[in-house]
């Protein structure tokens, strides 16, 4: 598998379509609706595929989406299936299939029942779409990444920590009393409760977070930054609107060719196995380079111990699945 290659493939991909990106959603449900509507929104599409197995859903969902465009005059071209057979020549492919976290659970639960969905798309996606960019959004998500790149050998990326990085500066900015927009920082590792602050990166208004903390201490953004999901979906039923606005700008950096800094989660090969973990990396038309070589000691061993913990996991996991593929 040559991930440098398929990179080089969809950068120029993207480039000979002249920003006339075609993309598709895989699983429409409450989260693929609502990044699908942000993307198109935003005019990041020509064309659009709401691709899903509930019966009608994406046909309805195309109406629903065509009397919006409508309304704002766009000119993006949508078809709603119940088929993959209908998912060809996507330049992006976006796939939130898989069972939604509900309350009380971990992202990690997810991961058989996910992991097979994902199989079954990397068999079936990949012929009919050469070239396309795999973006998976589906929980677990950077495992979900892991596990649809070794089956589909097709370069894959996972919306990994943006949305957590989002949190932590949205938090910080609310707790000082300035604008989100004076408020950088990256979040690294993997998406979820083992996500790492990196806080060296942290800093308001240009200055390090530990000179203007007024009281705001280290310990509450983090656990802020890891239990907010979960409260969201103890009384939302799940989170959406930050996510699917974070998502499509990972989108929008792609297709604009941006290269704006955001934490995702990108392929690296640890002890023999192709793994998704996040860290600050520009994003446009290429992915990279990465900003984790100029990260300071600490931040970097924080992170190599997210790796190890990751992997440790996500092989016990893929072991087992391996084992369930076979029966």
């Amino acid at each position: 598998m040559n991930i440098e290659k398929s990179l080089i493939y969809f950068r120029m991909h993207i480039y000979t379509r002249d920003n006339m990106v075609k993309i598709a959603f895989i699983g429409v449900g409450k989260i693929g609706q609502t990044i699908a509507y942000s993307v198109i929104f935003d005019g990041l599409a020509s064309e659009a595929i709401l691709y899903d197995i509930v019966p009608e859903l994406p046909e309805k969902f195309e109406h629903e989406l065509r009397h919006a465009i409508a309304t704002r005059g766009l000119s993006t071209e949508v078809i709603g299936t119940n088929s993959l057979d209908d998912v060809t020549n996507a330049d992006i492919i976006l796939i939130m299939a898989g069972k939604p976290r509900k309350p009380g659970m971990s992202r990690r639960d997810l991961f058989i029942d996910n992991a097979k969905i994902q199989i079954d798309l990397a068999k079936q996606l990949p012929p009919k779409n050469p070239g396309a960019l795999y973006i998976m959004v589906a929980n677990p998500v950077d495992m979900m990444a892991s596990v649809f790149m070794r089956f589909s050998k097709q370069f894959t990326i996972s919306t990994g920590d943006a949305v957590e990085t989002m949190r932590l500066r949205s938090y910080i900015a609310k707790k000082l009393k300035v604008p989100a927009n004076k408020v950088t920082g990256y979040v690294a590792g993997e998406h979820g409760e083992d996500a790492v602050v990196l806080w060296s990166t942290v800093k308001v208004n240009g200055k390090p977070f530990e000179e203007v903390a007024k009281g705001l201490t280290k310990e509450e953004v983090e656990n802020y930054v890891k239990s907010i999901p979960g409260e969201i979906i103890r009384v939302m039923g799940g989170t959406t609107w930050g996510p699917a606005t974070i998502i499509k700008d990972i989108v929008r950096s792609v297709v604009f060719n941006e290269g704006r800094v955001m934490s995702i989660a990108t392929p690296r090969t640890y002890q023999g196995e192709i793994i998704h973990i996040s860290v600050p990396i520009v994003v446009g038309a290429e992915i990279g380079p990465s900003l984790e070589g100029v990260l300071p000691e600490s931040d970097r061993q924080r992170l190599n111990k997210s790796v190890e913990d990751f992997y440790r996991v996500y092989k016990e996991n893929l072991d087992h699945l391996l084992q369930t593929v076979k029966q």
